[in-house]
């Protein structure tokens, strides 16, 4: 039993920070359903519900840190793995279904048991890894243009009492499709490189599983982009051996750190998160705010700057090959020659926020396109480069590093929105100018200031040390 309990806990406690809010956010939605009358019931209730499918999200998350195969092996682990699950399903489906049942009749009832069985599923297939997970979202924006005689002529079929059980086999298939995925037969797959882009194209978006793509697509895709890194590997290394110069020592040294920063790499960046941007802007409507669209944009652009913090623990034992073969003078020159390197990031992080935004700009409102443009070309530069630093300076604690990627995240967001309305509001010079100034002090400092931590700490070349029970 404590195993058991220790199971059905263990996304709260990977994640307290999310699960703190999401307790906040579901008493909201309880509270305004309970005091604001039948007015407001609906959209507590709808509140309540977002609220449980980020539960079931933090338990796919922590689902998916379990698949490993040796966990199988541990005693009763199955066992305490399905009493987790039941307790799961009876505090956060059933229970809150049966409570929906006295205000709204059983049929409605009936119907949020099979519609909370296919959310749970698309929950815990989208933190699997699996692409599949973000199909829901096309059948959604696809529902927008439904001509209105088809939907009168479903609607009947909507009403039928025998939908909520198909729902339910949906669910179920889903779901062992799911375990399948997560605990799959045969060997497992090549490690990834380490500083590899969590691209989309990735499987498990940026874990420890292969970098080997499924889809026929995503193979030629990342096929054509590892050719146009070798190719441009081959050219360096040519150019070092004919000039073996500093400024070539560092050309040479990101190609071979950060092989999807280069024109072929951008473009499958540009063409995957592109897509997820459009699907995204046609999906909010031209009613959204450009402003903030623009910093969701700008989320996507940076994305790629946090193979840094991701990589560096599990690039660390290869690094001694490396170590040897530029034979530095010190463990500091040798680091300050991986934070150059490391500086490749940014002009792909740049021209990607440009591209982002600007297709953002022509999806919502395209009248705002040269306002955008601007933003993106005074915030770009100055975020990227302190997005870097301070993924460089990623603490080892789980929680605090999930608390500064939170941090980041809402910064970068929150910048490219307030730069874009001063810019709007007082002009290019008056509102243009200061968030430059301020923009650029930032990140200026805050890149010194990683950049003399990250040097000034001890050489590493051990392997990340593995949590307990893993």
């Amino acid at each position: 039993m404590r195993a058991t309990w220790t199971l059905a806990l263990l996304p709260l406690r990977q994640a307290w920070v999310a699960a703190l809010l999401l307790l906040l956010m579901l008493v909201g939605g309880v509270v305004l359903a309970l005091a604001g009358g039948k007015a407001l019931y609906g959209g507590g209730a709808m509140l309540a519900a977002l609220a449980l499918w980020f539960a079931w999200l933090l338990a796919g998350t922590a689902l998916k840190g379990l698949a490993r195969k040796e966990t199988l092996l541990l005693p009763e682990f199955h066992r305490a793995l399905a009493g987790a699950a039941a307790l799961w399903a009876l505090l956060f489906w059933l229970l809150p279904c049966a409570l929906l049942t006295p205000h709204f009749g059983i049929r409605i009832g009936w119907g949020a048991l099979g519609a909370g069985a296919l959310a749970i599923a698309w929950a815990l297939l989208t933190t699997s890894g699996s692409r599949s997970g973000f199909l829901i979202w096309v059948l959604i924006i696809g529902a927008r243009f439904v001509p209105e005689p088809l939907l009168l002529a479903i609607a009947p079929a909507l009403q039928n009492p025998l939908l909520p059980l198909a729902a339910l086999l949906l669910a179920a298939l889903i779901l062992h499709i799911t375990w399948q995925r997560l605990f799959p037969a045969g060997d497992p797959p090549l490690p990834d490189s380490p500083l590899l882009a969590p691209e989309p194209m990735r499987r498990g978006m940026g874990s420890a599983t292969s970098n080997v793509p499924r889809g026929k697509l995503m193979q030629r895709l990342n096929g054509w982009s590892e050719a146009g890194a070798s190719a441009l590997l081959l050219r360096q290394a040519a150019r070092y051996h004919a000039a073996p110069t500093p400024a070539q020592q560092r050309a040479m040294l990101r190609a071979l750190l950060l092989p999807q920063e280069q024109p072929r790499g951008w473009l499958v960046r540009w063409l995957l998160w592109g897509a997820a941007i459009a699907v995204y802007a046609i999906a909010v409507g031209q009613q959204a705010q450009i402003g903030m669209v623009a910093g969701y944009a700008m989320f996507f652009a940076m994305t790629g700057l946090n193979v840094v913090g991701l990589g560096m623990p599990r690039l660390q034992p290869s690094l001694v090959e490396l170590y040897f073969t530029l034979a530095p003078q010190t463990h500091a020159g040798f680091k300050a020659q991986l934070l150059d390197s490391f500086l490749g990031l940014l002009p792909g992080a740049i021209l990607s926020a440009f591209v982002f935004t600007a297709l953002a700009a022509l999806l919502i409102a395209p009248v705002a396109l040269p306002g955008i443009v601007l933003t993106t070309a005074i915030l770009a530069p100055p975020l990227a480069l302190a997005t870097l630093a301070l993924y460089l300076g990623l603490p080892v604690n789980v929680i605090l590093r999930s608390v500064v990627t939170l941090i980041t995240l809402f910064g970068q967001m929150g910048t490219i929105w307030m730069g874009y309305a001063l810019i709007e509001r007082f002009g290019a010079l008056w509102g243009g100018v200061p968030v430059l100034v301020v923009t650029w002090s930032f990140a200026i400092g805050a890149w010194g200031a990683a950049r003399a931590h990250w040097i000034n700490n001890p050489l590493s070349f051990d392997p990340p040390k593995a949590k307990a029970g893993a």
